[in-house]
């Protein structure tokens, strides 16, 4: 059996702080502290050994942070998976409400087109009011000169007939239907 010998430290160097000359307050004593280095073995054997024991440390915590991070991964994905099951669970609700949904958009698709049409039809009936009032003027002085307008046409229809120029009888009906 062979006995490990053991590391000869040197002691840690330690810091020289610059000595402060102004008046201002001094820092306090937890600031101006500085850690000491980390003992320096005096031989390259425990700086080897030194050296394995930090990377050992360094994977060490590594993995440990590995770990906790695999750990929290699983918490998510847990409440994910319990998410899914709740949705699961609620789907008729959900079904039954996306139902609904369409039906009030049906619904409301159906009245907009309902009031498009009957905008339309007022549209129509008011302007068909309009033209009616504008034409009314028109047809009492018609009816006034009802029976010149109608002896204009029958002649008009006449001397149509037998090959005869009818431009007269056109301007007495335009200047009849005018007044």
């Amino acid at each position: 059996m062979r006995v490990k010998p053991s590391l000869e430290i040197l002691p840690p160097q330690t810091a020289k702080l610059p000595v402060r000359t102004s008046v201002a307050p001094a820092m306090p004593p937890q600031v101006m502290t500085v850690p000491g280095s980390f003992p320096v073995p005096a031989t390259t054997w425990g700086a080897r050994r030194q050296t394995k024991y930090y990377l050992e440390l360094t994977g060490l915590a590594n993995a440990q942070s590995g770990y906790l991070r695999a750990r929290g991964e699983l918490a998510k994905s847990f409440v994910a998976a319990a998410r899914a099951v709740n949705e699961v669970a609620e789907l008729p609700e959900i079904c039954h409400n996306d139902t609904q949904v369409r039906r009030a958009g049906r619904e409301r698709d159906y009245l907009s087109a309902r009031r498009e049409v009957e905008e339309a039809k007022y549209g129509l009936y008011a302007t068909l009011n309009e033209v009616d009032k504008l034409r009314r003027p028109r047809l009492k002085k018609t009816i006034q000169h009802h029976a010149a307008i109608d002896a204009l046409m029958k002649t008009k229809v006449d001397k149509e007939a037998l090959g005869e120029d009818t431009g007269q009888i056109d301007q007495a009906l335009a200047e009849l239907q005018r007044d």
